[in-house]
């Protein structure tokens, strides 16, 4: 057979919120002192809905976080290009425009994310996975 070049694995982040709870889980089940979801008053079936919810929020941020500047990028030429396509010359009211439409596209997506997030505050599914990531950064392996 033969060997796959798998280098390029290390400049990519693989690690997110999900698979990072499943596995301090799955690796330290036997641990007595790994906090247990039986104590956060919730169910195992409620958090693993409410950890698939929080996961595809974050992956929405994260989407948002990469491809920003080309969004608000766009919006601003093509604003830009509408007005000097209507009017001769390009004054600095066109810049204007596209400005505050940039800025509009940035207010709906804090909105939309403020709206999401409202969800995850004060939830026990939400403290269990607090107290898993805080056992496992103090956790001595």
């Amino acid at each position: 057979m033969f060997q796959i070049d798998r280098s390029y694995i290390e400049k990519v982040n693989l690690e997110s919120l999900q698979s990072r709870i499943w596995d301090i889980r799955s690796d330290h089940k036997d641990d007595p002192t790994l906090p247990h979801i039986e104590n956060y008053n919730t169910t195992e079936e409620a958090f693993e809905a409410y950890l698939e919810k929080k996961q595809k929020f974050e992956d929405f941020k994260d989407t948002w976080r990469s491809r920003r500047l080309l969004i608000l990028g766009a919006v601003f030429l093509l604003t830009v290009a509408a007005f000097s396509l209507f009017f001769r010359h390009t004054t600095w009211e066109a810049y204007a425009v596209a400005f505050m439409l940039c800025m509009l596209v940035y207010m709906v997506y804090m909105t939309i994310a403020a709206y999401r997030g409202r969800q995850f505050h004060n939830n026990p599914n939400e403290t269990f996975i607090k107290a898993l990531l805080f056992w496992d950064e103090n956790h001595d392996a």
